[in-house]
C-alpha cells in the first residue's frame, strides 16, 4: 500500500513544479491567504461586525445564522457547529490558522470552540468540504476562528473598549474589556470577559436548568522583526464553573483550559522563496464533572476528573514554482493525549427490590480514557496556477502518518478484543482540485473535487461503556475501526455586487467506512444492568453511505439604506448498507434578514425557519423533531464616537421549539426534549477609548 502512495506522489509532483499564480499576501492570523487574482476555495466567512450585532454568548452560537450550519447542544454552553451533517472531528476547528485544542470530557462539555472569547473574534473563515491540505487533515470542512490583531486606531498608541450587557431570559449579564498598545516595533493586546448566565425559560414558561459562569482572556504580544517579518506569542485561558447540561448525565463542576502559541512569519524573502511560516502551540484542559444535582446522586456519588493535552506545530514555505505560480509546502504535527477516571461511591444498589443499602458505601473507579493518545505527522503541498486571465487551478496533496497507543486499559475492554486493543499505524492520503473561472461582470464559477480520509478519534477507539450519545445507550470503542473516506465534489456559481449578489453551491459526498455506532446485542449494559436499554452501542464502520445537498442565497440592496438577504441549506444523507438515513443530520433550514443601515444606526429583523426532520435513523434510535420559525430583532446605535448601544429581542414571538441536534434530557427528574430559550430582551453598552 505504501508503494501505491509513493507512486501517486511521483505522478503528481511534476504538476506542482510548472504552474501559474501570482504570489499571495500573508497575514499571521489567517489561513485562507488570498492574492491579487486568487479565488477562495469554496470559502465563506462571518465578519466581526456581524458577530457583534447578533452578540452571541457562546462560540457555537455564531453558526446559528450561517447557511450550511446547524448547532449541536447539550446545554446553554459549549455548543458545537455541524457543517452539512459533519460534526465533531469531521470538522477541523482551529484558531489563528493552525492552533488546535481538544475536549477532555467524553461528552464534549468542553470542545475547542468553547475555549474562545466571542468578543475577541475578528472573523470566522470557513471552507466547506475537504478542499484544503495546508492546515491539518480535513474531512468535512475547516472552521478557522481569527482573533483580533493589534492595530492602531486613529493614530492612538493606546486604545480599547469596555462593555457590559444584560439579557432578561435567565437574568444573564456579561462584561468585557479590550485594550491594546501599538508601537512601530511591538504591540500588545488583552481581551478579558466574564459571563454569568442563569437558568432560562422556554416558550411555554418551563425552566431549563442551563446556567453557567465563565471567565476568559486572550493576550497577544507581537514584535515586528523587520518590515517583512513578524513574531507573535499568544495565550488563551478559560475558566468555566457550575455549568449545567440538561442534555447530559452529569454537569461540569469546573473546566479550565490553557492554550499557548508562538508564530513567526516572513514574506518577500527572495525571488524564489516568497514566504515562510512557523507555528507552535500547546493546550491543556482540566475538567471535572459530577452528578451532585441529579436524581442518581441519592444512590451514587459520581465525579469524573479528566484531562486532555494537545501540542503541535507547522512549518510552511511559499515558493515560486513557475512564471505565474506559487507552491505552498510544509509539514505539521499534532499530538492528542487523554486520561482520567470516574469515581463512584455507591450507597444503594438500584437493581435490587428493595434497593440494597451499603454502609459504608462501596467505592469503584472506572477508567474513562484508559490513558490513550493519538499522534499525527502530516506532509502537504498545494500549488496554485493562474492558467490565464480568467482561469485558476488549485491542486493539493497531503499524507498523514498516524499512530495510537492505550497505556492503561480496563480489563473488560481488553477482554472484549482478546487483548488486541492497540490500533495499527495508518497512512492517510488526501488530494483535492479546485478549478475557478472568472465569467466577468462579477460572476464566478467553481468546480472542486477531493478525496480525504479521517482516522478514528480516541472516543471512537477507546471509550468504555459510557453514555456519550444522544440516547441512553452505553457506548464502547472499537480499536479495529478503519479510517472513513470522503469522495466529494462541489459546484458553485456566485455573483458579487453591491446591489444584487447571489450564490448556489451543490455538493455530493460518497462515503466509505463511515464511522457510526450500532447496537451490539452480544455486549450487555455494564452499569445498572437492570435498566433499559439492556445492550451497548459499539462504534463500527459503514461500508457505503452518501451525503448530498446544497446552500443557496442572495443579497439585495434597495432604497439606499435597506438590504435583504436570504439563504437556504439542505443535506440528504443515506446509509446505503442499511437502506436508511444517516443519523443526526440537520433539516432543511432557511435564514433571512432585513437590514436598515445608517452610518450610526443599524436595525435587523432576522428569521430562522427549519422544517421538521422526519428522515431519522431507526438503527440509531433517533427521534424525529418538528419544524419551527423564530424571529429576532437586533439594534445597534452609536450616538457618539466613544459609545455603542446594542439591543435585541430574541425569539420575538416566544416560540417553544427544539433544535434537531439538541440532546434530550438525561438523568433529570423528568424526561423531555431540550427546548430553546423563549423571548428575551437584551441590552448592551460599549465604551471605546
Amino acid at each position: 500500500m505504501i508503494n501505491k502512495y509513493i507512486a501517486i506522489i511521483f505522478t503528481i509532483i511534476p504538476f506542482f513544479l510548472n504552474a501559474t499564480n501570482p504570489p499571495d499576501t500573508l497575514n499571521i492570523e489567517e489561513i485562507l491567504i488570498t492574492g491579487k487574482k486568487t479565488a477562495a476555495n469554496l470559502k465563506s466567512s462571518v465578519n466581526g461586525e456581524n458577530i457583534h450585532l447578533v452578540n452571541p454568548h457562546d462560540g457555537g452560537e455564531i453558526f446559528k445564522y450561517t447557511p450550511g450550519f446547524s448547532i449541536l447542544k447539550k446545554g446553554n454552553y459549549a455548543m458545537e457547529p455541524v457543517l452539512r451533517g459533519y460534526k465533531f472531528e469531521q470538522v477541523n476547528v482551529q484558531f489563528d490558522g493552525g492552533v488546535h485544542s481538544t475536549n477532555a470530557c467524553p461528552n464534549r462539555m468542553d470542545p475547542a470552540i468553547s475555549q474562545i472569547s466571542i468578543e475577541n473574534i475578528e472573523k470566522v473563515e470557513v471552507i466547506k468540504g475537504p478542499y484544503s491540505v495546508r492546515f491539518g487533515p480535513v474531512f468535512g470542512g475547516v472552521v478557522n476562528i481569527i482573533d483580533k490583531r493589534p492595530s492602531k486606531k486613529d493614530n492612538h498608541t493606546v486604545s480599547g473598549s469596555v462593555e457590559g450587557g444584560y439579557q432578561s431570559n435567565g437574568n444573564n449579564y456579561y462584561t468585557n474589556l479590550f485594550t491594546q498598545i501599538v508601537q512601530s516595533k511591538w504591540d500588545f493586546a488583552l481581551n478579558a470577559g466574564y459571563k454569568n448566565y442563569g437558568n432560562y425559560k422556554n416558550g411555554e414558561g418551563d425552566t431549563i436548568a442551563a446556567s453557567f459562569r465563565r471567565f476568559g482572556y486572550t493576550a497577544k504580544l507581537g514584535y515586528n522583526v523587520a518590515g517583512n517579518q513578524r513574531a507573535q506569542v499568544s495565550i488563551r485561558q478559560s475558566f468555566a464553573r457550575d455549568v449545567l447540561y440538561p442534555g447530559l448525565p452529569m454537569d461540569a463542576k469546573e473546566d479550565n483550559s490553557t492554550i499557548i502559541s508562538a508564530d513567526y512569519a516572513a514574506t518577500d524573502i527572495s525571488d524564489v522563496v516568497l514566504s515562510l511560516k512557523v507555528k507552535g502551540y500547546t493546550s491543556f484542559i482540566d475538567h471535572l464533572m459530577t452528578n451532585e444535582l441529579r436524581p442518581s446522586y441519592m444512590m451514587t456519588h459520581a465525579s469524573t476528573p479528566v484531562t486532555a493535552r494537545n501540542f503541535g506545530g507547522r512549518f510552511e514555505a511559499g515558493v515560486k514554482s513557475g512564471k505565474n505560480a506559487v507552491l505552498y509546502t510544509g509539514i505539521d504535527y499534532q499530538y492528542v493525549g487523554k486520561d482520567g477516571v470516574r469515581h463512584r461511591e455507591v450507597y444503594k444498589n438500584g437493581c435490587t427490590n428493595p434497593p440494597t443499602v451499603f454502609d459504608p458505601p462501596k467505592n469503584f473507579t472506572d477508567k474513562v480514557w484508559q490513558d490513550s493518545y493519538k499522534s499525527d505527522l502530516g506532509f502537504f503541498a498545494e500549488n496554485k496556477w493562474q492558467l490565464s486571465e480568467h482561469w485558476m487551478w488549485q491542486l493539493g496533496l497531503r499524507f498523514d502518518f498516524v499512530s495510537y497507543d492505550i497505556r492503561d486499559p480496563e480489563a473488560d475492554f481488553s477482554e472484549l478484543y482478546n487483548g488486541n486493543i492497540k490500533p495499527s499505524n495508518k497512512i492517510s492520503p488526501a488530494v483535492n482540485s479546485v478549478l475557478t473561472k472568472d465569467l466577468g461582470n462579477n460572476f464566478r464559477f467553481q468546480w472542486a473535487a477531493a478525496m480525504a480520509q479521517r482516522t478514528p478519534d480516541l472516543t471512537e477507539l477507546f471509550i468504555n461503556h459510557l453514555s456519550v450519545g444522544m440516547d441512553a445507550y452505553e457506548y464502547v470503542g472499537n480499536p479495529n475501526l478503519k479510517p472513513e473516506t470522503n469522495y466529494q465534489t462541489d459546484i458553485k456559481l456566485e455573483k458579487g455586487g453591491e446591489i444584487l449578489g447571489f450564490y448556489a453551491d451543490a455538493f455530493y459526498s460518497y462515503l466509505t467506512n463511515y464511522i457510526t455506532a450500532t447496537v451490539d446485542t452480544t455486549i450487555p449494559r455494564k452499569f445498572m444492568p437492570c435498566q433499559d436499554p439492556k445492550f451497548t452501542k459499539k462504534f463500527t464502520n459503514i461500508n457505503k453511505a452518501f451525503m448530498t445537498g446544497f446552500e443557496a442565497g442572495m443579497q439585495f440592496g434597495f432604497l439606499q439604506n435597506f438590504r435583504f438577504s436570504l439563504g437556504a441549506s439542505y443535506t440528504y444523507a443515506q446509509n446505503i448498507d442499511m437502506d436508511e438515513p444517516l443519523p443526526e443530520i440537520p433539516p432543511f433550514t432557511v435564514n433571512s434578514s432585513l437590514d436598515y443601515s445608517l452610518p450610526d444606526f443599524t436595525a435587523r429583523l432576522n428569521a430562522r425557519i427549519a422544517s421538521a426532520q422526519n428522515r431519522v435513523s431507526t438503527s440509531f434510535n433517533e427521534s424525529a423533531t418538528p419544524g419551527f420559525s423564530v424571529f429576532d430583532i437586533f439594534l445597534s446605535y452609536k450616538p457618539w464616537n466613544f459609545v455603542e448601544i446594542n439591543g435585541a429581542v430574541t425569539n420575538l414571538f416566544n416560540v417553544n421549539y427544539v433544535e434537531h441536534l439538541s440532546r434530550p434530557y438525561k438523568n433529570m427528574d423528568q424526561q423531555s426534549l431540550y427546548y430553546e430559550p423563549g423571548r428575551s430582551f437584551n441590552m448592551g453598552i460599549k465604551f471605546l477609548f
